[in-house]
């Protein structure tokens, strides 16, 4: 497939958001965003006749190698897509301020249930990695991390927390931004704060569940059972009165803080849900932590 490449114009259309939500969300410019070209419909692998796909982002005047960061979109595992909601004029942004953004599809639930989106992002996160692709898009392997809106935080918190080790090699990360995880996905975990039917249904489909009596994969679907010393930084948003509960992200907060992860916990008055979290503010609080963490930042002991 031959990519179609576009130069970047600053988008001025609003664009829906993911998750339940349908406020429009435009491309923050208070950062003056350099120029950008997007390379729509690249196909990173193949999982059971699915074909993956995803956009890229990328700085036009690419000097060095750029850090990059995954963006993996909301949408309650069973719909959503790269293109959907926010997911573009982030991807764009971020490309503006320097950081090629690479916006994924995954497999969707019902059809396919965990671990099969974790798989493919982690796919994503490795074909990125090799070297054809190093050279093609500019970008440094050592320095990838991971952005996650709702479902999509999920699998950034998922693939974050697997395995130990180096943040700069396979299929691990040097940061991960998560805006409105569930990171407990354990039949007490969901009894955390009061999550609604709608959240505990998705959960379930995403496990391949009809209910907590025999959900095998529940406590292994969950980031929060598997936090070490190693993990990456993590940034994490979400409201008080959303549809997930505030009490998921404090107990990811804590488990990362006993280990000594750096981790920052940002929550938000109101019910502002994913994408709705970023205003203006917090917008410029992940670009700075996405700064720290893979643009200026030394390397982490192991």
């Amino acid at each position: 497939m031959t990519p179609t490449r576009t130069a970047l114009v600053a988008a001025s259309v609003g664009l829906l958001l993911s998750g339940c939500s349908a406020t429009p969300i435009t491309p923050d410019r208070s950062s003056q965003p350099g120029p950008v070209v997007v390379e729509h419909d690249l196909q990173y692998g193949t999982a059971q006749g699915e074909d993956l796909m995803l956009n890229a982002c990328l700085p036009e005047e690419k000097p060095q190698r750029a850090p990059a960061v995954i963006l993996i979109h909301g949408g309650g595992f069973d719909s959503g897509s790269k293109d959907f909601g926010g997911m573009t004029a982030l991807c764009e942004e971020l490309a503006g301020s320097g950081v090629a953004a690479f916006a994924v599809d995954y497999r969707l639930a019902p059809k396919f249930a965990f671990p099969a989106q974790v798989n493919d992002v982690t796919d994503a996160l490795e074909w990125l990695r090799d070297p054809q692709r190093v050279r093609e898009f500019n970008i440094d392997p050592e320095r990838i991390g991971l952005l996650g809106s709702s479902a999509g935080a999920i699998i950034a918190s998922s693939i974050a927390t697997n395995g130990s080790g180096s943040l700069t090699e396979g299929d691990r990360v040097a940061a991960v931004v998560a805006l409105s995880p569930a990171v407990d996905l354990t039949e007490t975990g969901l009894r955390l704060g009061r999550p609604s039917r709608l959240a505990v249904g998705s959960i379930l489909q995403y496990l391949g569940c009809n209910d907590f009596t025999y959900c095998p994969n529940s406590r292994t679907a969950s980031p929060l059972y598997s936090v070490d010393k190693t993990d990456p930084p993590f940034y994490i948003t979400i409201s008080k009165k959303e549809l997930v509960p505030v009490q998921q992200a404090e107990a990811m907060e804590v488990a990362l803080t006993a280990v000594g992860v750096p981790v920052t916990l940002d929550v938000k008055p109101g019910e502002r849900h994913a994408l709705e979290l970023l205003d203006e503010a917090t917008r410029a609080s992940i670009r700075q932590f996405l700064i720290d963490n893979l643009v200026n930042s030394s390397k982490r002991a192991d």
